[in-house]
């Protein structure tokens, strides 16, 4: 069984972040005055685990503001 990291990282693999403020390449051309853009697998670990604590943060937003609108 692969822990929630490996499985992360599998998902984001092919998404390419700025090498200076992490930030996902999106449509951007560039970023942070460059275009420098590195493919989530090359970034360094905990750089990954930097950008996977935010996902999951952002997760659990979107998850108590859901709750709000349904009223629990």
């Amino acid at each position: 069984m692969k822990t929630a990291f490996e499985m992360y990282r599998e998902e984001f693999q092919d998404i390419e972040y700025c090498c200076y403020c992490l930030e996902p390449k999106g449509d951007k051309y560039h970023c942070c005055k460059e275009n420098h853009f590195v493919p989530f697998q090359d970034l360094e670990t905990s750089e990954q685990m930097d950008i996977i604590n935010e996902e999951i943060q952002w997760a659990e937003i979107a998850a108590k503001q859901e709750e709000k609108r349904n009223g629990r």
